[in-house]
């Protein structure tokens, strides 16, 4: 399937018919990367700025919550439920969307209170959010006191509304799914002329949802996913159930008036997962993805984190150097955001002495 403006019209048609509430200032730029395309070897190194997003000190969450939140207003939630781990980007813009649209947020934390806020914690009670700290628990007993709370607070009354899996679910995927036609129309409006996008994986649900978008609009990218949590094996699994369960959900939206779309039982046709670059595992940095971070910040004035967005720089500056990318082959690394946790993960950054 090739890119069409009508293909576009009702893949646009159908998003519109999902519930979506207005949180960020987007389009987020797209601009080069000169410098560290130099350094890489590319003559055509672009940024997408998700760390521009807006609301809360920006991020890709913003997409997704987006249309998370706007099936909470629609069906009558007045209370945001949201668990993760301290320096939660995800957590972050939960409380900052819930008091954008004036709703109470409470905030399940799998660790202990720490003895100073600092990072997206400070930001998190700025922002007016409860924060509930159940120690160091796995995210499955997480997920379930999540559900316990709720069942607690609607109780009492309120009409909670759990944002799950750090929205890496089939309707949070909507966020990057319209993230896709965005890139793709800034790409023929600039004549920047892309042929690679590269994106983080980490739960699924910003990768999954871009790759949809690829194939519902017959984009022609190729999309290179920078594993930083699970292996290739666990990553594809996970995106293989996003991407259907979006499917389904925009199959389903506005029934059979707004057009068909495109299959995707095939999108690992046009996508390459990557585990090489996640190093010793999850929020560890490698060598590789530090000498990123410090080459975005002096060359180009960008700031990534240790977690999600140095590993996946990382990747794409490899990809390049190996010639997987061409030197002249447009290529886009997405930022993903993250700024704030940089606060809270001094200890990890600090000069050598």
């Amino acid at each position: 399937m090739v890119y069409t403006g009508a293909l576009a019209a009702t893949f646009e048609a159908r998003l519109s018919m999902l519930p979506r509430a207005q949180l960020g200032m987007f389009p987020t730029p797209l601009h080069p990367l000169p410098a560290l395309g130099r350094l890489a070897g590319s003559e055509a190194l672009y940024i997408k700025r998700d760390d521009l997003s807006g609301l809360g000190l920006g991020g890709n969450k913003v997409r997704s919550l987006e249309f998370l939140l706007g099936r909470a207003v629609a069906d009558g939630a007045d209370t945001i439920i949201c668990g993760g781990g301290l320096q939660s980007n995800m957590c972050r813009l939960a409380a900052a969307a819930s008091a954008r649209l004036g709703m109470r947020c409470i905030l399940i934390h799998n660790d202990d209170m720490p003895d100073f806020m600092q990072g997206n914690m400070l930001l998190n009670g700025l922002f007016g959010a409860e924060s509930v700290f159940a120690g160091p628990i796995p995210e499955s007993e997480r997920d379930e006191l999540c559900h316990e709370v709720a069942r607690r607070e609607a109780g009492r009354g309120a009409k909670p509304y759990i944002a799950e899996h750090g929205a890496s679910t089939p309707l949070g995927a909507a966020g990057f799914a319209a993230g896709a036609l965005e890139v793709l129309r800034q790409d023929i409006a600039t004549g920047a002329g892309l042929r690679h996008l590269v994106i983080v994986g980490a739960m699924g649900g910003t990768a999954a949802g871009l790759i949809a978008g690829v194939g519902m609009l017959g984009a022609p990218y190729r999309v290179h996913v920078i594993s930083v949590e699970y292996d290739k094996h666990e990553l594809t699994s996970r995106l293989d159930q996003l991407i259907s369960g979006f499917a389904d959900i925009l199959s389903q939206a506005g029934g059979t008036g707004h057009g068909r779309l495109p299959d995707l039982a095939a999108w690992d046709r046009y996508v390459s997962i990557y585990d090489e670059y996640l190093g010793p595992g999850y929020a560890v940095p490698t060598a590789e993805s530090k000498r990123a971070l410090h080459d975005a910040a002096r060359l180009e004035a960008i700031l990534c984190e240790p977690v999600y967005t140095s590993k996946t720089l990382a990747g794409c500056l490899d990809l390049i150097r190996g010639g997987v990318i061409g030197p002249t082959e447009g290529c886009c690394f997405w930022h993903t955001g993250g700024t704030a946790a940089l606060f809270g993960l001094a200890d990890q950054l600090q000069p050598q002495r």
